[in-house]
Formats: structure tokens, C-alpha cells, sequence
């Protein structure tokens, strides 16, 4: 085991295309630490490149970007990467963390069970709402910034050596300021319809597994 990470991140509709940009903030926060980054980015994002991947490098913290189900996470056209079929055999000892719909209602409890150290995603939708103005400009989008802002902070805070109870509540506490803000005299109308959005991902997002571990 390593403190290498490896990231996903497909780019095939527009919702990945914007996980897409915005996991680049995660990478070059990593490479400023000299940490190794593995990045499966467009169509390398491919099952048989993940599997890979891991078993040659065997990294520390796994950053999924994807569609997901409640026991799957995908990635270039929707290929599975990760079940429960094959997460026993990948994630032994590894820290999690899944930006995907629903992963953390079953994946994430499973892989857990089968030895992963600790999981942080999300057990129902994960959402990302778009500027009407700025839907082809992902790193400029006001609105999809007070949702992957927070969501960017839980591999940021790990990265930067800290736990994942850490990275899990200082998640938490950006939505929170974003929601508040989004529901405040001082929002815009976007902004204040997207509210209840950002308020879904809060309460949905979960933290499983050994709360002290680092990369």
C-alpha cells in the first residue's frame, strides 16, 4: 500500500464532463503534496484499465467520478467499474470515496464488510445543478460550484494528510454554508431553486468504515 491515489473520471454526457474539470482541482492538489496520481480520464475510465490499475499500484485512496446505483459505480459510457462482485478483490484496505448516485446505500456498506478501510459517498442521488448561462463552462459555473465545491473538499482534506471523519465534516460544513446562503435575502433566484438540491447531497452523504484513516 501507497499514498498514491487513483482518480476516474469519464466525460461522456454532461453531468461526468463536469465531474470531469472539476476532479483536475483534486489532481493538482495532489501532485502540489508529491503525491502519485493515477488518472483514468475520458475513455480510460474502462473497467479493465481500473482493475488494473489497481492491482499494479495498489493505491491508498480511490476517487470515483460516475453514474452509480446503489451497488454499482460506472464509468466511460456507463461501463461498471465497481459491484459487489468485484470490490472485495480492489478495495482491501483502500479509502473510498464515490461521487455517484446511491453507492453508499449498498456498495459502500458491502465493501466495508469485505475489508475496504472506510467509504464516503452518497445512499441516495448525488446532485449537481447547472447555471443556465454557464452549462458548457463547468470551472465557471456559479451554481455547480456550491455543489462541487464541497463534494471536491472530501479527497482535498485527505490529500492534505487529515482524516476521514475530517474530510467528511468539513464536506458537511460547506454545504451547510452554501445552503444557507442559497436560502438567505442574498441569493440569487437560481440559487435559492437549487437549494433544496445541495440540502439532498447534506443528507445523504455518509461516512463508513474507520473514521481515523489517512492516506
Amino acid at each position: 500500500m501507497n499514498n498514491s491515489i487513483l482518480v476516474t473520471r469519464p466525460n461522456h454526457d454532461f453531468p461526468t464532463t463536469y465531474l470531469y474539470f472539476w476532479s483536475e482541482l483534486v489532481i493538482d492538489e495532489a501532485k502540489s503534496k508529491g503525491i502519485t496520481v493515477l488518472d483514468l480520464d475520458g475513455k480510460k475510465a474502462s473497467k479493465q484499465k481500473f482493475s488494473s490499475y489497481i492491482s499494479r499500484n495498489n493505491p491508498r485512496l480511490i476517487f470515483l467520478n460516475g453514474h452509480g446505483s446503489k451497488n454499482s459505480v460506472a464509468g466511460y459510457d456507463n461501463e461498471v467499474l465497481l459491484d459487489e462482485d468485484n470490490c472485495e478483490a480492489l478495495l482491501r484496505e483502500k479509502i473510498i470515496y464515490a461521487r455517484s448516485c446511491e453507492a453508499g446505500a449498498s456498495l459502500g456498506p458491502f465493501s466495508i464488510e469485505k475489508g475496504a478501510a472506510a467509504f464516503i459517498g452518497y445512499n441516495k442521488d448525488f446532485w449537481l445543478i447547472r447555471s443556465k448561462e454557464r452549462g458548457t463552462k463547468p470551472l465557471t459555473d456559479p451554481i455547480a460550484k456550491l455543489f462541487l465545491e464541497p463534494s471536491n473538499l472530501v479527497p482535498i482534506t485527505l490529500i492534505k494528510g487529515n482524516s476521514t471523519q475530517e474530510a467528511y465534516q468539513k464536506s458537511q460544513e460547506n454545504m451547510r454554508r452554501n445552503f444557507s446562503y442559497m436560502i438567505s435575502s442574498k441569493s440569487s433566484l437560481e440559487e435559492r431553486d437549487a437549494a433544496f438540491f445541495l440540502f439532498s447531497n447534506y443528507t445523504c452523504q455518509i461516512i463508513l468504515g474507520d473514521n481515523q484513516a489517512k492516506i
